[in-house]
């Protein structure tokens, strides 16, 4: 089924069928009450970018792997990647939805583009008495207003979903993502759009690590450091290569940040040079890509 025609179904289901329940979510700064429809689940398409996989997808495509949600290898693929991302608590799901069904609304485009509920969509398509997906269709298409859905999906589900964790390094690829969608221009520190960092703490609010705005600024910088890493090894772009390396990401950027001269450390010991800060960059790197244990690496 091509993008028309699923839009064409879905605005079938929209101005002929009774709605199943009312819910207010918030759209463009403002809660608003949107009708929840029952979507037959062959009408609705993975997002390949969403962030609980956004490590695996990107991942795969910078090593020249064609994802294409809409054919049946695509689908097969994502819903492998989303099922791996959290296999216990996926089988949990799984027998609950089959037990009491869908109990919590996901959110679509109007072109059918699952927003909300990509996981839960997936485990509906495990169970065959079920082929429906309960849904808010929002009032635009998936590329018709790109920024406003990524701030709704960012917002949503880092607030109603933080309780599931993610895997953190989708937090920071997410986070890099938001800047260069905002900025129009790739994260420097020397260089940083403080009102792209400003709406992008708006939105992603208090998780984890995230308290403040210089957080925003600081998960960037391991971003950063990350990509550098990567880029190193000639891993570009193969963003499943820093699983589990999180903590040791960030120590080694806030050490790089400190010791580097023209943030005035004074932590540095006399004579030292931008070249010493390099070693102890390569160093860490090298430590890093040998899984050295954190508590050996601090």
């Amino acid at each position: 089924m091509n993008k028309e025609t699923r839009k064409q179904q879905i605005l079938k289901i929209k101005n002929n069928e009774k709605p199943i329940g009312r819910i207010d979510i918030p759209w463009k700064d403002k809660l608003e009450p949107m009708d929840v429809y029952q979507i037959p689940l062959d009408f609705l398409i993975f997002n390949k970018y969403n962030g609980r996989i956004l490590s695996r997808t990107k991942s795969l495509e910078n090593q020249h792997k064609l994802i294409n949600p809409e054919t049946e290898e695509g689908k097969k693929l994502i819903e492998g990647l989303l099922y791996d991302s959290k296999p216990q608590k996926n089988e949990e799901t799984l027998k609950s939805l089959t037990k009491l069904g869908q109990e919590k609304v996901g959110i679509i485009t109007e072109d059918g583009i699952i927003i909300d509920g990509n996981r839960r969509a997936m485990l509906l398509n495990r169970i065959p008495q079920i082929d429906y997906f309960k849904a808010i269709i929002l009032p635009v298409e998936y590329d018709g207003n790109p920024l406003e859905i990524e701030k709704f999906e960012t917002k949503y589900q880092l607030g109603e979903e933080r309780k599931l964790d993610y895997n953190p390094i989708e937090i920071y690829l997410k986070i890099q993502q938001l800047y260069t969608r905002i900025s129009n221009k790739k994260y420097k520190r020397d260089d940083i759009d403080k009102e792209a960092v400003k709406r992008i703490y708006e939105w992603v609010g208090n998780y984890k690590n995230i308290n403040t705005e210089n957080d925003i600024v600081f998960t960037l910088d391991v971003m950063n450091t990350m990509d550098d890493y990567l880029d190193r090894f000639e891993y570009n772009g193969f963003y499943t290569a820093l699983d589990k390396r999180e903590e040791q990401f960030r120590r080694l950027t806030d050490w790089v940040i400190n010791f580097t001269k023209v943030e005035g450390s004074g932590k540095a010991f006399d004579g030292y040079s931008s070249l010493d800060v390099d070693d102890l960059r390569f160093i860490a790197y090298d430590l890093i890509r040998i899984r050295y244990k954190n508590e050996k690496f601090r």
